[in-house]
C-alpha cells in the first residue's frame, strides 16, 4: 500500500471544504472528483503541476485539483 502524503491530504480537504452539503455523499462526491482529477491532470492542473521548484508543483497541483473538486462538487 502506498503512503498517504500531505500534499493529497491537503487537497481532499480543500475539495470537501468547499461543497455546500455537508452529506456523506456529497463529502464521497468531493472526494472521488479529487481523484479523477489529481489522476487525469486535467488543463490547469497539469499547470501547477510544471511549477518550479519541482516541490512546488507536487504541491500544487493536488491544491488546483481540490479546487476544482470542490468547485464541481459544489455545483453538481
Amino acid at each position: 500500500p502506498q503512503r498517504v502524503v500531505i500534499d493529497e491530504v491537503a487537497g481532499v480537504l480543500i475539495a470537501m471544504g468547499m461543497v455546500r452539503r455537508r452529506s456523506v455523499r456529497t463529502q464521497a462526491l468531493a472526494w472521488l472528483l479529487f481523484r479523477a482529477f489529481d489522476i487525469t491532470k486535467p488543463g490547469p492542473v497539469s499547470s501547477a503541476e510544471k511549477l518550479q521548484p519541482a516541490g512546488i508543483g507536487i504541491m500544487a497541483d493536488d491544491l488546483v485539483a481540490g479546487a476544482l473538486a470542490g468547485l464541481a462538487a459544489r455545483f453538481l
